[in-house]
C-alpha cells in the first residue's frame, strides 16, 4: 500500500509539474475545436452547466481561502512567538482589520448606490450578506469553536466576508435593472467596461490561486486524513515517539528474520 501510494503521489506530481509540451498542444487543439462547436451548445452550457460549475468553483474558492487564512494566521503567530518584537502581531492585526474595512466599505457603497427605493431584492442580498459576515465573526471567536480549534480567529472570518462581499458587488453591478436607483452602472459604458475588466482580472487570479492552492495544499479539500499510515500509541516501554508508520517493513526488519539472525549468532 505504501508503494502504491508513493507511485500515485509521484504520478500526480509529474502531471502538475511536467509534460508541458503535451498539455500546451492539447490546449491549442481544444481552442481550435471550440470554433467548430455550434452556438446552441454554448447557450445550453452557459444557461445550465456553467451555473453548477460556477457554484462549485465559489464553494471551493471559499474552502481554499479559509485554508489560506489559517496558514497566514498560523505563520504570523509562529513568527511572533519566536521573535522578541511585535512586528508579526501587528501584521496579523492590520491584515485582519484591512479585510473588515474592505467588507464594511463595500457594504456602505452598496447601500448608498444599489439599495434605493424599490430595490427590494438588492436590499435583501446586501443585508443578508452583512448578517452572514457578522455571524461568522461571532462563530470564529465563540468559546465552543475556540475549544475545538484554538487557531480559529477573525482572520478567517475577515477573508470570507471580504470575498462574499465582492461577489455581491459583482452580481449587483452586472445585473440589469430598469432604473438607475438599483444599478447606477447600467448606462455607464466606460464604467461598466472597467467593472468587466476588473472582474475578468480578478476571476483569472482566483482561478490561478485556486488551482495552485489545490495542487500544493490538497489537504484543504480532502482533509488531513491518516490514510495508509498506522499510529503507534503509548505503551509501557515508552515507544510513542516512533509516531506514524507509513511504509511496509523490509525483509530484514521482520520479527522472524530477527529471530533467525539471533539464533545464528548464538551458535
Amino acid at each position: 500500500m505504501g508503494m502504491l501510494h508513493s507511485h500515485a503521489h509521484t504520478f500526480q506530481t509529474n502531471c502538475y509539474g511536467s509534460w508541458w509540451g503535451p498539455k500546451v498542444l492539447l490546449w491549442l487543439i481544444l481552442i481550435v475545436v471550440s470554433f467548430f462547436i455550434p452556438n446552441g451548445f454554448f447557450m445550453f452550457w452557459g444557461n445550465y452547466v456553467a451555473l453548477i460549475g460556477a457554484t462549485i468553483f465559489i464553494l471551493l474558492g471559499l474552502v481554499l481561502l479559509v485554508d489560506f487564512a489559517h496558514s497566514w494566521s498560523e505563520m504570523c503567530l509562529e513568527k511572533w512567538e519566536n521573535s522578541s518584537s511585535n512586528f508579526w502581531q501587528w501584521v496579523l492585526i492590520v491584515s485582519t482589520a484591512g479585510t473588515y474595512i474592505f467588507t464594511f466599505a463595500l457594504t456602505g457603497v452598496l447601500y448608498a448606490y444599489f439599495a434605493g427605493a424599490g430595490c427590494t431584492l438588492n436590499q435583501f442580498f446586501i443585508s443578508f450578506n452583512l448578517a452572514l459576515c457578522l455571524l461568522i465573526t461571532v462563530l470564529c471567536v465563540h468559546p465552543t469553536i475556540q475549544e475545538h480549534n484554538p487557531r480559529s480567529g477573525l482572520a478567517q472570518a475577515g477573508v470570507v466576508g471580504a470575498y462574499c462581499t465582492y461577489l455581491i458587488v459583482s452580481a449587483l453591478s452586472n445585473h440589469t435593472h430598469e432604473t438607475l436607483q438599483c444599478n447606477p452602472l447600467r448606462d455607464g459604458r466606460s464604467t461598466r467596461k472597467a467593472v468587466v475588466v476588473f472582474g475578468g482580472i480578478f476571476t483569472f487570479l482566483a482561478i490561478a490561486f485556486s488551482t495552485t492552492r489545490a495542487a500544493t495544499q490538497s489537504r484543504a479539500l480532502v482533509g488531513k486524513g491518516k490514510k495508509n499510515r498506522v499510529e503507534l500509541t503509548d505503551d509501557e516501554n515508552g515507544h510513542s515517539e516512533l509516531g506514524y508508520v507509513t511504509t511496509q517493513p523490509g525483509r530484514t526488519e521482520s520479527p522472524r528474520y530477527q529471530a533467525l539472525l539471533a539464533a545464528v549468532n548464538a551458535g
